[in-house]
């Protein structure tokens, strides 16, 4: 009798949600870790965004020191504001009459390249240079996302893409019109986020997918794959997913603006007592069990 060795291949997934999206993400993490439920050991990490820093955070072993950092005051973001109702504004009046999702996100790009460079470097580039350094790449596979904002392809980067991690990081968390595109490669490069809010697609050969999503996504999107439509597929397939949606709770202590440092703490908070809601139910996905 043969018994099927092969080893169930697992991934998290992070997405984007501004500065309170990585402070409720950081809460959900460390909860689940200190459960002792071993995401930070996923096969495949992959980060959008927000979910950019926690992924490197997961990945350098810092969820801890990355809570932490929620609860005390802030020097170290560099300023930024955004609304919601204006920012789908003018994504809207940027896609009408676009033919694809690429030539869509080329027109984001367009508005992303408006916003200027205020000194020697974008901004975002200095602070994650400044919270990461010049650490190599971690060993474990993390996928950071960005979108080319020229073309709008998708250019998800890794230990093999040549590029220092804090860029990478960088360019993923540099959202069209609040911020300056990132050069990667010579290319100005934007927001992963542009492309989907998960980029969850990325883990679809991976057996166990474990999702964190900020906020609700539209079931379709002129830019690219979404949330809804990579569950259902996987979903279809026999593939084993979990989504973990900040609930609303999580987006009242979010706020109206994503990007407010006022808000890190209760949106930390939030992320705790999420994850205490849902901890059995993902310590029994994760260990594979029917959930």
């Amino acid at each position: 009798m043969s018994t099927n060795t092969t080893p169930t291949r697992t991934a998290l997934v992070l997405g984007g949600g501004g500065i309170t999206g990585i402070a409720w993400e950081l809460g959900v993490l460390s909860r689940l870790i200190e459960a002792g439920v071993p995401v930070g050991d996923a096969d495949l990490v992959v980060g959008t965004s927000a979910g950019s820093v926690v992924g490197t955070m997961v990945r350098l072993g810092r969820v801890d020191e990355g809570l932490r950092e929620q609860f005390e005051a802030v020097t170290e973001l560099p300023s930024g504001s955004i609304d919601p109702e204006a920012f789908q504004q003018a994504l809207g009046q940027a896609l009408v009459g676009a033919t694809g999702q690429q030539e869509a996100r080329s027109r984001v790009g367009a508005l992303a390249r408006r916003t200027p460079v205020a000194g020697e470097e974008p901004d975002l580039v200095t602070t994650m240079r400044g919270r990461f350094g010049d650490v190599a790449w971690p060993e474990a596979d993390l996928t950071v996302c960005t979108v080319d904002a020229t073309d709008g392809s998708f250019r998800p980067l890794n230990a093999a893409s040549g590029v220092d991690l804090y860029r990478a990081v960088a360019a993923s968390c540099s959202v069209p019109v609040v911020w300056p595109t990132v050069e990667i490669h010579g290319r100005p490069t934007m927001d992963g986020g542009v492309r989907s809010g998960t980029n969850a697609d990325l883990a679809d050969d991976h057996d166990r997918v474990l999702v964190l999503s900020c906020g609700p996504e539209l079931d379709v999107s002129p830019l690219g794959p979404t949330l809804p439509q990579v569950v259902a597929a996987r979903r279809a397939a026999g593939r084993e997913v979990l989504v973990i949606q900040a609930d609303a709770e999580a987006l009242e202590a979010f706020g109206s603006d994503v990007l407010a440092t006022t808000t890190r703490r209760p949106a930390a908070e939030a992320g705790r007592r999420q994850a205490d809601a849902v901890l059995d139910r993902v310590r029994a996905f994760w260990s594979g069990v029917a959930v």
